[in-house]
């Protein structure tokens, strides 16, 4: 789940470019990762233009480069390895997050939750 993002800087300054990951907890929406790969600037794939279409009229709140996204779009994306975290409120962090696709077959209440992270976090090598 998108729950907030960036705006690119240089050529991608039109542009959002960096995308909060959030997964849920009870009712609500914790932050899990940063992923700025995975999307094309032009050509076969999600790119950044159509992201940043379909989140512009999502934008809830803006200050500076930050912009806070109303949790609509649900994203399937890859990561490296799921590490634990201090930074992220939901405890965890997503290590190389890249965008797979746009999950428009998902709602928001079907995103993955933070027992789901925990699962996935204890079930890889080196984990608990």
């Amino acid at each position: 789940m998108i729950t907030g993002a960036e705006w690119g800087t240089g050529k991608r300054a039109s542009w959002l470019g960096t995308f909060v990951l959030s997964c849920k907890k009870g009712d609500e929406f914790v932050e899990c990762g940063m992923m700025g790969t995975g999307i094309k600037e032009k050509g076969e794939g999600v790119t950044f233009d159509e992201l940043t279409e379909k989140l512009r009229p999502l934008i809830e709140e803006e200050k500076g480069n930050y912009v806070r996204i109303k949790p609509k779009i649900v994203v399937e994306v890859a990561y490296e390895e799921i590490q634990k975290s201090p930074n992220y409120s939901s405890g965890y962090a997503l290590r190389f997050p890249r965008l797979l696709r746009i999950r428009f077959d998902k709602t928001a209440g079907q995103t993955d939750d933070v027992e789901r992270m925990e699962k996935l976090y204890n079930g890889q090598r080196g984990g608990k």
